[in-house]
């Protein structure tokens, strides 16, 4: 891809973070919590086109509901693995996210480890959030209040306005998804997060004007995209990453002109970009951090380092006394693939931190490589607009703690970057 102002997209230097230098002088404070991943179950009916859990994770083209669902939560099993890994972690707050699959269509098993986990020692320290397509939570509320009630996080699947939601996800619908999360809104007063999933035949700018809708009324409170993990390239990348970067431009138009008017759009992975080209920040790993090891995927009775990498990945589970087994393992094999994409020439790698495991190692190269360029037009367009958001910053009297607290720190329970 040859851009207008960038050039040749494959080029590392096409796009430069001033990573050596801050143009503030402020820091911000960033929360220090661990997820823990569960996997509640491996059904889902949504149909997804794309969906990761079939294509990459079981490695079948299959619709997600035509696939054996081995992944089951045995909710006093991994009570105990959750229970252990955090006994494992003395000092601070744990996020359980729960996932799936479509976690509410076993209502019931999150429930029973959300009640086990709140009733033990621990219990004052654990925080949840779940990822789900939206369509059952009244009947979830109708079964268990307090639970439903007691979220931190609801992470909600809506690829955009109806017409384009419906045809990505024929499975699901969205008036039923906004029915059910209004419902929910009547008792629930914490985060709702709107999550996009880009696919080559998707609009960005028909994701964000439907995020803008739902938020203005007061649905939901976050916002938040990213591209589709898949082994297929692009039919046509360069005509996409066209109209990626002209939608993107709008986006920012919108997201400045909030800005100036004293309101920061909460769209959680753009203020984390803006903190990183303000403060010069580097992240210093991948956007996931899964070679760190720092946070757990518990996945039918096994520990992950992330969940929606192959059964070969697994670091550990209970042996025959009940206790968890959890190997020493240098995940940095994990992140090799850095090497031959060349990462670390990359001007944006500041930000990137090489993108996502998951697509490099599971998906395949033509694919990646056009992420890599998707890359440095998204960063390269939002550094574009830096001193302008800096300026209107300044002059509302908004502090870089002030993204962050209020939209960048829910980035970390998300793919990171888009």
């Amino acid at each position: 891809m040859n851009h207008l102002r960038f050039g040749d997209l494959t080029c590392f230097d096409a796009v430069m973070m001033s990573s050596n230098r801050s143009q503030s002088d402020e820091i911000f404070k960033e929360e220090n919590s661990v997820m823990i991943h569960l996997t509640v179950t491996g059904r889902c009916y949504a149909q997804c086109k794309g969906c990761v859990n079939s294509a990459i994770t079981v490695r079948s083209l299959k619709p997600r509901s035509s696939i054996i669902a081995f992944q089951e939560s045995e909710p006093k099993r991994d009570s105990a693995i959750i229970l252990d890994l955090i006994s494992r972690l003395p000092d601070q707050m744990i996020t359980v996210c729960f996932y799936g699959g479509e976690p509410f269509m076993a209502t019931e098993k999150m429930e029973r480890v959300w009640r086990i986990l709140k009733e033990s020692k621990a219990g004052n320290r654990i925080r949840y959030m779940v990822y789900t397509n939206g369509e059952l939570l009244i009947d979830a509320m109708d079964r268990y209040p307090e639970f439903i009630q007691d979220m931190w996080l609801y992470s909600i699947s809506i690829d955009g306005g109806r017409e384009q939601h419906n045809r990505v996800r024929q499975g699901t619908d969205l008036d039923n998804i906004v029915r059910n999360v209004i419902a929910l809104q009547t008792s629930y007063k914490g985060h709702v997060l709107l999550w996009s999933t880009l696919r080559e035949e998707q609009s960005l700018l028909n994701c964000f004007g439907e995020f803008m809708r739902l938020y203005e009324q007061g649905i939901v409170n976050h916002f938040f995209w990213h591209w589709a993990e898949t082994v297929e390239h692009f039919d046509n990348f360069p005509s996409y990453a066209e109209q990626y970067g002209q939608e993107l431009e709008k986006v920012m138009d919108v997201y400045v002109e909030n800005l100036s008017d004293e309101k920061l759009l909460p769209v959680c992975h753009l203020n984390e970009l803006v903190l990183y080209l303000i403060t010069g920040k580097e992240r210093g790993h991948t956007a996931c951090s899964v070679e760190l090891a720092k946070n757990y995927d518990v996945v039918s009775g096994k520990v992950f380092a992330c969940a929606d990498l192959p059964s070969a990945y697994n670091i550990g589970e209970l042996n025959k006394e009940g206790r968890l087994d959890l190997r020493e393992c240098d995940l940095n094999s994990l992140v090799e693939y850095k090497k031959w994409l060349g990462c670390h020439k990359c001007g944006v790698h500041p930000y990137c931190g090489g993108r996502c495991p998951v697509q490099a190692l599971t998906g395949s190269k033509e694919r990646t490589l056009e992420y890599c360029q998707l890359m440095r037009l998204h960063v390269g367009i939002v550094q574009e607009r830096t001193e302008e958001i800096i300026r209107a910053l300044d002059s509302n009297g908004l502090t870089i703690q002030d993204v962050y607290d209020r939209s960048a720190f829910l980035t970390k329970y998300t793919d990171v970057v888009p």
